[in-house]
């Protein structure tokens, strides 16, 4: 078991499925209370049913000023406080040249992204400097993130602007006893890739599975991630484990970064 997580409460979002439902499915298992929250009522009920009355199932929209402050007022009323935000809710973009730029699929990817990512880490912190053990965010955010890939340019600036935006927050959260970190998962085997994959190997003039092997041929360990590997690392990062761990982008990307 990790360390400081069992009895404390998360809050997880993007939590319907892929690495937000590992991640509560995870946090869960460690101990821990968990509110889930996502657009998708269903995906969430579904976890509440899976796991017990320790998970409580919030439909929220996280590109809502309203929304986050009711589901975290939500959590402290139920469980007390928010010891730990796993800001993960994001969306992919559409794939597409930048001269073929879409202004509203910027719109929603950077609403959801990145303004969503703001507004919980804005209530995060808020919540947590009024507790004495304070707590931990940590963000999804992507190796994409860290370089640029053509075809993908809005979801590639929406994951830098979170890398951004987590650089600022830990040299405000550090004094306060708020540790920040980021997660940045490779090529992960979620619904969110099939897009991807279909619009890339479009791009590339290849079919789809030809696509798929080219991308599992690029990372050295052979295969795509899957979501209990990235959410073991959320879990690990919001943990007691790595106290003086703050303000780091941890890469699970099997070895396809650097």
């Amino acid at each position: 078991m990790l360390k400081g997580i069992s009895g404390k409460t998360a809050i997880v979002t993007g939590a319907a499925a892929g690495i937000g439902a590992a991640a509560v499915r995870r946090l869960h298992a460690e101990g821990a209370n968990v509110v889930a929250v996502d657009i998708s009522q269903a995906g969430i009920d579904a976890l509440q049913a899976e796991l017990g009355d320790r998970v409580l199932a919030v439909c929220a929209d996280v590109t809502s000023e309203e929304d986050t402050a009711k589901f975290f007022a939500t959590t402290v009323e139920k469980f007390g406080s928010v010891d730990m935000f796993y800001a993960n809710a994001g969306v992919e973009s559409k794939v597409g040249t930048v001269a073929d730029f879409d202004p509203d699929d910027f719109e929603k990817v950077f609403a959801v992204n990145v303004l969503g990512a703001f507004l919980g880490a804005s209530a995060a912190m808020r919540q947590m400097a009024t507790q004495p053990d304070r707590g931990k965010i940590v963000f999804t955010a992507s190796i994409a993130g860290l370089k640029g890939d053509a075809g993908v340019a809005t979801y590639v600036a929406s994951k830098h602007a979170v890398i951004g935006m987590s650089k600022s927050l830990m040299k405000e959260a550090g004094p306060q006893g708020i540790r920040v970190n980021v997660v940045a998962p490779g090529v992960v085997d979620t619904r969110m890739m099939r897009p991807l994959e279909e619009g890339l190997a479009g791009l590339a003039g290849i079919d789809v599975e030809t696509f798929k092997g080219a991308m599992s041929a690029a990372v050295p360990m052979g295969r795509y991630a899957e979501p209990e590997e990235i959410a073991a690392t959320a879990a690990w990062l919001l943990s007691d484990e790595v106290p003086y761990m703050h303000g780091e982008v941890v890469t699970v990307g099997g070895g396809l970064w650097p």
